[in-house]
């Protein structure tokens, strides 16, 4: 049954729970797996190799993770709603309910857990004692907790997840890869590329495999990630050639570098720099998908067809994401593309 469910799915089936009840552990880490099959290999069954951990997953984009909710932290953060509205609680008969019978006549951080009381209560009281844990004392939680609250007095919980969820240092070539401008499936295998996540030979042996390391693009070198963008002869040839089109010559280096140097630009909004982002993502991706062709179906594409292949997918992005061109782009796209 569970093959059928979108990724999405399988997240918003776990989010409906997440506002009411402490999911158990045992739950959280069952749900974790699906999802981390799912994303990787397309099957909820378990499997073997994963490209990168599930927990450096669920982080930010700028922390290097793809912006997944990490399960546990995301439950506890709206239940820390529930733990608000008894600090503040507004007119409802929830709240007059809990206050009477549940709480009588202590408050919500000194309450104490029953057995007969509900799960629910037992979830809200649960996380509590997460939070003074967290911080210390209930002076310090109630003060993060008046953090969260907006302007109209509406409790934020996307503010309390990015307190209480785990944090990784940040990295720099974030905001070159996750762009608007750039095509989702792109950014995803650029940022695995970027970190060296990829399945190239050198990490399938080191999971205990043994293949004969060879590059299948240029036959000369092993395959690693960094040879292969764009160190090997084939994709170094590939990425001049792009260079030459985009009309920034002189330079070729490897793709952190790329991303170093179109991330530490001052006109990084410009089109001309989106240009160059999609670019290079795309030439990260279709230099992976003919490695595996080449690899797994032993099918080849000459370097011009892919560099076409390419300029087409970037000459219609940039047009299909700036719908106000402007005559400079008009006739910049009209002195590359003749």
């Amino acid at each position: 049954m569970l093959e059928s469910y979108s990724f999405s799915t399988l997240f918003g089936l776990e989010n409906y729970w997440c506002k009411t009840l402490l999911l158990p552990k045992a739950l959280v880490k069952l749900l974790n797996k699906f999802c981390r099959n799912y994303l990787w290999h397309n099957s909820v069954e378990n499997q073997k190799i994963y490209m990168k951990s599930w927990a450096t997953c669920c982080c930010p984009w700028e922390e290097g993770g793809l912006n997944i909710k990490e399960i546990l932290s995301w439950n506890r953060a709206h239940l820390c709603k529930w733990v608000w509205r008894m600090l503040n609680p507004p007119v409802s008969l929830w709240t007059t309910w809990n206050a009477e019978y549940n709480m009588k006549n202590s408050t919500i951080w000194t309450a104490n857990i029953s057995p007969h009381h509900s799960e629910s209560w037992r979830s809200i009281l649960t996380t509590r004692d997460f939070l003074l844990h967290m911080y210390g004392n209930a002076a310090k939680a109630e003060e993060q907790l008046i953090s969260c609250v907006d302007a109209t007095g509406r409790f934020q919980v996307a503010k309390i997840y990015e307190h209480i969820r785990p944090h990784y240092a940040r990295v720099r070539w974030a905001k070159a890869i996750w762009n608007s401008s750039i095509i989702p499936k792109y950014s995803f295998i650029c940022s695995l590329a970027v970190q060296k996540k990829l399945l190239t030979v050198d990490n399938i042996n080191r999971h205990g495999l043994c293949l004969m390391n060879r590059c299948t693009l240029c036959r000369r070198s092993s395959e690693t990630h960094t040879h292969l963008f764009f160190k090997c002869e084939f994709t170094d040839a590939l990425w001049r050639r792009l260079l030459g089109w985009m009309q920034v010559m002189g330079r070729t280096n490897d793709l952190r570098t790329e991303l170093t140097w179109c991330t530490s630009r001052r006109r990084h909004k410009h089109w001309k720099m989106n240009w160059f982002r999609c670019c290079l993502s795309a030439a990260i991706y279709v230099i992976w998908q003919e490695r595996n062709a080449r690899l797994f179906a032993e099918k080849e594409s000459s370097l011009s067809n892919l560099v076409k292949q390419i300029q087409f997918v970037v000459g219609v992005r940039i047009l299909d994401r700036h719908s106000k061109i402007s005559d400079e782009v008009v006739a910049h796209l009209n002195s590359i593309y003749g």
